[in-house]
Formats: C-alpha cells, structure tokens, sequence
C-alpha cells in the first residue's frame, strides 16, 4: 500500500473537517509549533483535550484503585467466613454466624442461609435450574420466599446437588446495581463449595 501525500492528506481533513474532533487522540498528537493566532487557538484545543484525557484516564484509575479495594474487602470477609465454617457445629448457628459477618462487614441489607425445602422450589425452577447461581433483581413474591424486608437486587447461591440440594445462600441489597450478572464472584463460589462440605457433614 502506497503512502499517501501531503496534499492527499491536507485534500481529506478539507472534506473531513470535523475530522480531528472525532479523533481526539490524533489531534492530541500532532504538534504545533508556530505562533499564529490561528495556531494559538488550535494549541488552546490540543490543550483542552489533553485535560479532557487526562482526567478520563485520573477517573479510570480511580475506579481500578476502589475496586481493588474492595475486592481486597470480600476476599478478607470470605476468609473470615471459611473459618467461621469451621467453629460452628449446628446449621442455625452458622446461619446466624455468616448473617451477621457478611451484613457488617460488606453492608448489604440482609444475608440469609436458609435450609432448602419445597417452599422453595419455584425459586429454584425459575431462577437456579440453568446455573447454580442467580444475580439480579427478585420479584416481590420471590423476595418474600427468603428476605425480611425488600431489596432492589440479590444474589441467589444453590448450596448442593440437584435434584435435593442442601440450602440457598442469599443476599439482598438496596442498590439496585449492587448485584447484576456481571459481577465477579470468584469469592463466593470458592467459599459456597466449602460451606456445601460443611453442611454434607453435618447433615
């Protein structure tokens, strides 16, 4: 492929002249040396765009630092519970154990472990047949199966085998984005595949 000429290229950004605005990052880039007015103001732009950038990419990272923080939170939350796994000898116990750890210390409106029974089924049918898992938001009905209150998202954990599983680990929050299907939720799954040992031994 040839390269193209100065003349091809000044040719184009006179047909394109919104060219350099749609490509923020090419204009950005180039280099403006001169001092003419006209040039002034194109460095004025090239500046405002490098601001632009810059606190684009100051934003980004702003979100990667929370994030990691607070992937660094549930990581010491779920190591918590996996011991919490291990003082507890009776499923009410445990129930209330994790309730109260995972509530406080990741504030969500309510955490439950409740023993599966046929109460539950349609829960499961609907939203945990396919997977084992289930994050997003509960009718009223479903939310009334296993919650106290209200929530505008949760998240739903089949703790055993079909067809006669053991519990349903279940979590409620009142932001509506606070659980949704593309979550990470290496944490938990690491922690669900304990807790089923756990109760396959005390069962």
């Amino acid at each position: 492929m040839s390269e193209l000429s100065k003349e091809q290229i000044a040719d184009y950004l006179k047909d394109n002249p919104d060219f350099l605005l749609q490509h923020p990052e090419v204009f950005a880039a180039m280099n403006l040396g001169a001092t003419h007015e006209s040039v002034a103001s194109l460095q004025l732009r090239q500046q405002q765009v490098l601001r632009e950038q810059n606190r684009a990419l100051q934003q980004q990272l702003q979100q990667l630092v929370a994030q990691a923080k607070q992937n660094e939170k549930v990581f010491q939350v779920f190591s918590a519970c996996h011991r919490q796994l291990m003082r507890d000898a009776e499923f009410v116990e445990l129930a209330a154990g994790l309730e109260a750890l995972i509530c406080e210390q990741l504030q969500i409106s309510e955490c439950k472990l409740i023993k599966f029974t046929d109460e539950l089924q349609p829960l499961l049918d609907k939203r945990l047949e396919q997977n084992n898992h289930y994050l997003g938001r509960l009718s009223e009905q479903e939310q009334a199966l296993i919650f106290a209150g209200q929530s505008k998202s949760a998240a739903l954990y089949l703790i055993g085998e079909l067809p006669s599983p053991l519990a349903i680990l279940a979590f409620a929050s009142e932001d509506e984005l606070h659980f949704e299907p593309a979550q990470d939720s290496l944490f938990i799954f690491e922690f669900v595949k304990a807790l089923q040992e756990r109760l396959t031994a005390l069962s």
